[in-house]
């Protein structure tokens, strides 16, 4: 075992779950994949590049423990994409679970025909979304935040007034996206209120009583929008259809765990704009300057997938209901699939200098392909992929054409409560680009 690499654990192995592995294993006559019952979600915390060791130790396919269950770990996303595919049947992503609230439950954890019919009902509703209607709205909300943060937050705790900037940049655009209000208006305020009360301090992924009466009071304002002629997604799919209790949960809770990874994704993108030249390659900034050229998408864009493909994106989890063999192994039944999204994403063979951040690269479209899957493998992919994408570039121009970005404390990232993170530590402070707006 290489020096670096941890030796296994002697005292904390959940002896029964993996005994009944080995047997499985012994009485299917096929192995369980290599890799030693090390708790690779711990250790990972101060050893971020693990699973590339393991798979280059092991090969692609190899076992660890996850909150002390048997994990299997897949590296490489053609790999992963056929793992999924060829036995779909076989697992279930994991996913908060919601079915107290509404029928069926969130459309992450759905299967079969259920699955299909909402993810197809969602789908053609996001296709419908006028995204240049929308642009000047998202650069209209981040101008605002970040605005009033230089105006009024940065005196005082810079970093926590940082991340309160960015997480009502991530709500106000979700909320203006789903559901259609404006911040400014009565009902886009009403809506932050009831999502600060489902969720003051993040997602809660196990529902108690004060969740549920918190989620009736969002419902409510959300059904009483939509009898009063919602706009974004919401209208456009009460426009093609009944919008049923499942559906419109399901849109609630897109938004609130959105909210809360796209202000994740704002907080690398920053990170990356301190260290790093702005994506408008050095264009002249001016106070006409507030529509994006073709160039400047372009950048934006590339800035955003870069960041994206450096970090946020990590990984799927999903738990094996059934025996699986799979490259010659045995993925046992009660065992979780971990599908590696980061370690993938950091393959020299598809990405030059794979640790550098270097947008370059994926300014011709062609570059992004099988390889890079920031939003998912599978049938569960992510609908709202293009969306996300737009809010985050409408974060980068509005971040890059007006303000001066400065970065302090730069250390290592940490592992937050769902993703990696700039370290707590890291603070931002904006200064006015001569002639921008104020």
């Amino acid at each position: 075992m290489p020096p670096n690499i941890p030796k296994p654990l002697s005292d904390r192995r959940p002896w029964l779950a993996v005994a009944q592995a080995y047997g499985r294993a012994l009485w299917s006559r096929r192995p369980l994949p290599p890799g030693d019952l090390v708790d690779i979600g711990e250790l990972e915390r101060a050893h971020r590049t693990l699973l590339i060791d393991f798979a280059a130790q092991h090969g692609p396919v190899f076992k660890g423990l996850m909150e002390r269950r048997l994990t299997v770990c897949v590296v490489g996303h053609a790999l992963g994409r056929k793992l999924l595919k060829e036995h779909a049947g076989a697992m279930r992503a994991v996913s908060i679970r919601l079915e107290s609230l509404f029928p069926h439950g969130f459309m992450r954890g759905m299967e079969g025909d259920t699955h299909r019919n909402y993810r197809k009902t969602l789908v053609r509703g996001v296709a419908a979304l006028d995204m240049n209607t929308f642009a000047p709205r998202f650069d209209a909300v981040v101008a605002d935040a970040l605005l009033a943060h230089v105006n009024t937050l940065q005196s005082s705790g810079a970093a926590k007034a940082w991340d309160n900037t960015l997480g009502q940049i991530a709500s106000s655009t979700m909320i203006t996206l789903f559901f259609g209000p404006q911040r400014g208006a009565a009902a886009h305020d009403r809506l932050i209120a009831a999502y600060h009360r489902l969720g003051p301090r993040g997602v809660v992924w196990n529902v108690t009583a004060r969740e549920a009466d918190a989620y009736q009071a969002l419902a409510a304002e959300v059904a009483a929008l939509g009898a009063a002629d919602a706009g974004g997604l919401l209208g456009i799919l009460q426009a093609q259809g009944p919008v049923d209790a499942t559906m419109l949960g399901n849109l609630i809770y897109m938004v609130e765990l959105g909210r809360y990874d796209l202000r994740g994704l704002l907080r690398w993108i920053s990170r990356y704009a301190a260290d790093h030249s702005t994506p408008r390659d050095g264009s002249a900034n001016t106070a006409a300057a507030t529509t994006a050229t073709d160039d400047e998408t372009l950048a934006a864009r590339a800035f955003v997938l870069e960041a994206l493909r450096m970090d946020q994106s990590e990984r799927l989890m999903r738990e094996v209901l059934e025996d699986v063999v799979f490259e010659g192994w045995l993925i046992p039944r009660g065992s979780m699939v971990r599908v590696c999204m980061w370690e993938g994403h950091k393959n020299a063979q598809h990405f030059a200098q794979p640790f550098r951040f270097e947008p370059t690269r994926f300014r011709d479209a062609t570059s992004e392909t099988e390889n890079f899957s920031p939003f998912g493998l599978d049938h569960h992919h992510c609908p709202l992929a293009g969306p996300v994408v737009e809010i985050a570039m409408a974060f980068v121009r509005v971040l890059t054409r007006d303000f001066l970005v400065h970065g302090h404390g730069a250390e290592p990232a940490v592992r937050g409560p769902y993703h990696w993170e700039p370290s707590p530590r890291f603070e931002i402070t904006l200064e006015h680009r001569p002639g921008a707006l104020r």
